[in-house]
């Protein structure tokens, strides 16, 4: 059961998530963040000879962040070891002792000071996790060697150029972010592999052997220097998960739009000006980010697309809103610093629109069609140019959010009393004197306002 639970952690931290947040730069390491394991063992120990005593038993040892530079070949006496945590270290190598631990299935030995891959892990039949990451590990074996059971393998944040000559036949996860990778990785019998994370390296093109990766269900190719994305990548079936900001994207192959599995698609910080559309595509995508678009024509088919729940277009450059009422599913809209200086009315048309964001813009007013969206629970105003707050706001019955810091507002009107479920009213650096701001908390004392 506890190697069942650590595997799932493992699994979870190679897999990248938490996308449509509001983001108003490129991120340097969008490589999804590592969930620490927790210590396994009932006692602690400092060192291998404090662990000694219990080595015959011992399944689960934990010895992270104690200096160690080299494991002992008493590690032979850990006959019952499963899991082996030597993460944050000063470890450059492994003894061949180590091969004789036929239970091993676990390893972590992140920020260490490995240089080479270490061959002899093709000596542990039972290996299922490994985890490398955070060394700097430049050299791989020089003949092909086979981990026949290896699941998940996390190699971020080393020095690789290349990555061969490691078979891994029963592969799911495999992270290679954070490395100095030119190339599409070469990785054979690639048919069980679901998560491939390849943020953060210098590729410049998706290899045509991607085509191999049947099973591939989430891939991140953040931080690259890729601008295609050709048609081999429409050949994953069961791909739901597409994160490629931060690239030089400027063409998408048109069957890019036959990934039927397609949810989640980030290609913000690129140069996007037209969107694929066929009949019949993008039949489940769901979320959809353009954050900082620098393309000087707008992708306007990204609005027949009706699956879309999510759209952040946020900082993107000659945003046009033309032909958005289309999105009848839209339930989030972001347009933070798009330039604005008008809200189209077209946006009114969103009747299952509940959050919209229109900070850093230009807008002065609202259009009086505003009062359509019914659904709308979030309003976000901050740093426009209101002197006053919209009428229309106040018949958005089921609003329990509004910001409007960074305006010029001098008084509240009493009808946001209306609001009847409004939870939190930020009003911070506007114009309102000693005496408004006192008003305003009495005007509503169960909403909890910050000024």
């Amino acid at each position: 059961m506890k190697t069942k639970v650590l595997c799932l952690f493992f699994a979870l931290g190679l897999i990248s998530h938490c996308l449509y947040s509001q983001v108003t730069k490129p991120e340097q390491n969008d490589t999804t963040r590592k969930r620490h394991l927790p210590p396994l063992q009932q006692k602690k120990f400092n060192t291998f000879e404090d662990a000694l005593a219990e080595a015959s038993e011992l399944k689960n040892l934990v010895l992270v962040g104690k200096e160690i530079k080299e494991i002992p070949p008493d590690i032979i006496k850990f006959q019952k070891l499963e899991i082996l945590d030597l993460s944050r270290n000063q470890i450059s190598s492994l003894p061949p002792e180590i091969a004789k631990l036929p239970n091993l299935k676990v390893i972590k030995l992140s920020k260490n000071n490995f240089e080479r891959f270490p061959e002899i892990l093709k000596e542990l039949p039972n290996l299922e996790n490994l985890d490398f990451s955070d060394n700097n590990i430049s050299i791989l074996p020089d003949k092909p060697i086979t981990l026949s059971k290896l699941k998940n393998l996390d190699l971020s944040r080393n020095k690789l150029t290349k990555f061969k000559n490691i078979n891994l036949p029963e592969l799911e996860n495999l992270d290679l972010s954070g490395n100095l990778l030119e190339q599409f990785p070469e990785i054979p019998n690639p048919q069980k592999l679901h998560t491939l994370n390849l943020s953060n390296n210098k590729i410049t093109k998706l290899g045509s052997n991607i085509s191999n990766f049947s099973a591939l269900r989430r891939l991140m190719i953040s931080n690259n220097l890729i601008d295609t994305l050709g048609k081999e990548i429409s050949n994953l079936e069961f791909l739901n998960f597409l994160k490629a900001n931060n690239n030089k994207i400027s063409y998408l192959h048109p069957q890019i739009a036959n990934l039927k599995a397609l949810v989640t698609l980030d290609l913000s910080f690129n140069f996007i000006s037209s969107f694929p559309i066929v009949q019949g595509g993008f039949k489940v995508l769901s979320n959809l980010s353009l954050i900082g678009n620098q393309s000087e024509k707008f992708p306007v088919e990204i609005f027949n697309i009706p699956t879309l729940k999510v759209l952040n277009l946020s900082n993107s450059k000659n945003v046009s809103l033309k032909g958005i009422s289309n999105l009848t599913n839209l339930e989030t809209l972001k347009l933070t610093g798009c330039g604005l200086t008008e809200l189209p009315s077209e946006i009114c048309n969103l009747a299952n629109l509940r959050q919209l964001d229109l900070s850093n813009n230009q807008l002065k007013t609202l259009p009086k069609e505003l009062s359509n969206l019914k659904n709308l629970n979030f309003l976000n105003l901050n740093n426009n140019q209101f002197e006053q707050l919209p009428l229309e706001i106040f018949s958005l019955g089921n609003l329990t959010y509004l910001s409007a810091n960074n305006n010029h507002l001098t008084t509240i009107p009493e009808d946001i009393r209306k609001l009847v479920n409004l939870k939190q009213l930020q009003l911070r650096n506007n114009k309102f004197s000693d005496t408004e701001l006192d008003r305003i908390k009495k005007l509503l004392p169960n909403v909890a306002v910050m000024l």
